[in-house]
């Protein structure tokens, strides 16, 4: 079983089936994974079918604004062919 810890850790826990009962293990920290919060029930997580890999959406560090250039009426820079 995968889950997202209060601590922002992905945590996994064994789960087996044996003639006793279920036998569980103890939480094990994966990683520390950024992801959003807040937003209700959204799972932000996908594992495989065999619990070898993982996909996270993750948030993206906050990084320092582009500028962008728009360019209007651009068409007025070529030159017309004369007839």
């Amino acid at each position: 079983m995968f889950y997202v810890a209060a601590d922002q850790k992905l945590m996994v826990v064994a789960i087996r089936s044996t003639a006793a009962g279920p036998e569980i293990s103890a939480p094990t920290p994966l990683f520390e994974v950024r992801v959003p919060s807040g937003n209700g029930y959204v799972q932000q997580y996908d594992v495989t079918r065999d619990g070898q890999r993982l996909l996270v959406n993750t948030l993206v560090e906050d990084s320092a604004e582009s500028p962008i250039t728009v360019v209007l009426n651009w068409t007025a820079g070529f030159k017309r062919p004369r007839n």
